[in-house]
């Protein structure tokens, strides 16, 4: 099933940097992560088996669309030429890995799960004080940044070392490693799961879960990283994060099979 929807959503226009040669250009580790944010909503919440699975829910596709800033900015033809029915295949691969598997029914379908994708114009891009802060939290909205404040850390005030001055200096890096990531380009997907019978018996948007990840646009390239970047998002599609979790490129597996030999006959028993 495909449903197509359009949402309104304002942007700001800012021209892309180019990017150098020499030392500088060196990917940093930062950029290697996937950033992810998820959130449940209106009691959601998945029934595992016997077998520690989750139970099988039947989605089906909704095409949000594309999201870029309207105007001056860089074409890039690894996302640019990309259309929706290949950034939902790609998706749909994790999906299946979490025992969410395409709708054959609409009377047994749980979820509308809308498909949003595009790129960030970094606040980088501008030298206007008031744009750099609009575009900052824009994209801190837009990316989930903001879903938990800009510091994820916590402490006790019995925790031996801790003080006012440390406990700041850890606040301060924080907040300074999330404003990194705001202030250049980042692909990103957005998922919203909606309840697909309140939408299609009583004509109700009922948001059940949402999933926003991202990676730095600089040294990527959208389709080919997109995989890579719905696997790492995927260990969270209809759960909370609590805030935004970054997560390392997940290794692929490879099985090398050498040569076959002979051990001989199993002895007669």
């Amino acid at each position: 099933m495909h449903i197509r929807a359009a949402f309104l959503m304002g942007w700001a226009a800012a021209i892309a940097a180019p990017v150098g040669a020499g030392p500088f250009s060196l990917v940093s580790e930062s950029e290697k992560l996937t950033a992810v944010s998820s959130r449940d909503y209106n009691g959601y919440v998945r029934t595992r088996l016997a077998d520690g699975s989750f139970q099988p829910e039947a989605f089906a596709f909704g095409e949000g669309g594309q999201i870029d800033p309207p105007v001056l900015i860089v074409s890039d033809p690894t996302i640019d030429n990309l259309g929706f029915d290949a950034v939902a295949r790609t998706i749909a691969v994790p999906l299946a890995r979490q025992n969410y598997v395409r709708a054959r029914d609409p009377n047994t379908t749980r979820l509308l799960i809308m498909v949003f994708w595009g790129r960030t114009a970094g606040s980088v891009n501008t030298r206007d004080g008031d744009s750099v802060d609009w575009l900052d939290s824009w994209n801190a909205s837009l990316l989930g940044f903001n879903s938990g404040g800009f510091s994820e850390l916590s402490f006790q005030p019995s925790i031996p070392g801790y003080s006012r001055d440390f406990r700041s200096s850890l606040l301060e890096l924080s907040h300074h490693d999330v404003m990194d990531d705001l202030t250049v380009n980042r692909y990103f997907v957005i998922l919203r799961a909606y309840d697909f019978q309140s939408l299609w018996r009583q004509k109700t948007l009922k948001l059940l879960w949402e999933t926003r990840f991202s990676l730095s646009e600089r040294r990527h390239d959208f389709k080919e990283d997109l995989p890579a970047m719905a696997q790492c998002a995927g260990l969270y599609f209809g759960r909370d994060t609590h805030g935004l979790v970054r997560i390392p490129p997940i290794p692929e597996g490879h099985i090398e099979i050498g040569d076959l030999k002979t051990l001989g006959e199993a002895p007669d028993r």
